[in-house]
């Protein structure tokens, strides 16, 4: 997750320091085009480093195989879009690479600490709760635990799925609404 948001954060800003932005803005490129070219290369980064990761998990901590191979990829797919255009989206807001590491790790930690990674979703007070749910690391570990940890079979894993793919929608959707063809 901090990889990817990070280094989707930085990366239109930091053509927009360096004054490349200025040529792809000059080409026919549509801003879905554009948008949908930024996301990629960082999706396939994104699902490389989470198998590496789930990899190292199964080598080192026996961590249990899922359910099903395919629902994990399909999933852990939808997750790594949602971070990925999430960290679009805080490159197009920020002016500074600086300030896009910035927005990235102030989302990164109350997703850590609010997701139910760390405590129980229950253990949280009410008012704090609801935060979690529009958190998109909240739905992935629901999803991760259910596949991991108690075999849940993919009915019961599709509201955490609708979810993930509706803040793909919002953050692809404000992406597309923020990127200006102009300097």
């Amino acid at each position: 997750m901090q990889i990817a948001l990070i280094l989707t954060g930085i990366s239109v800003v930091r053509e927009r320091e360096k004054k490349t932005l200025e040529q792809l803005l000059v080409t026919p490129v549509s801003k879905s085009t554009f948008i949908v070219g930024k996301i990629m290369p960082y999706i396939i980064i994104a699902l490389l480093d989470f198998y590496f990761i789930l990899g190292a998990g199964w080598a080192m901590f026996e961590l249990p195989q899922p359910s099903s191979h395919v629902l994990l990829f399909l999933l852990a797919l939808v997750y790594v879009a949602v971070i990925i255009s999430l960290g679009l989206l805080i490159s197009l807001i920020a002016k500074t690479q600086q300030q896009a590491m910035f927005i990235a790790i102030f989302i990164i930690v109350p997703s850590i600490l609010l997701s139910g990674f760390i405590f129980p979703l229950e253990a949280i007070p009410g008012t704090v709760r609801l935060i979690s749910y529009v958190i998109p690391f909240t739905y992935f570990v629901e999803i991760i635990r259910g596949l991991l940890v108690k075999h849940t079979q993919y009915t019961d894993l599709l509201p955490a799925y609708l979810a993930l793919s509706g803040f793909i929608v919002v953050f692809v959707g404000a992406s597309i609404l923020k990127f200006r063809k102009t300097l």
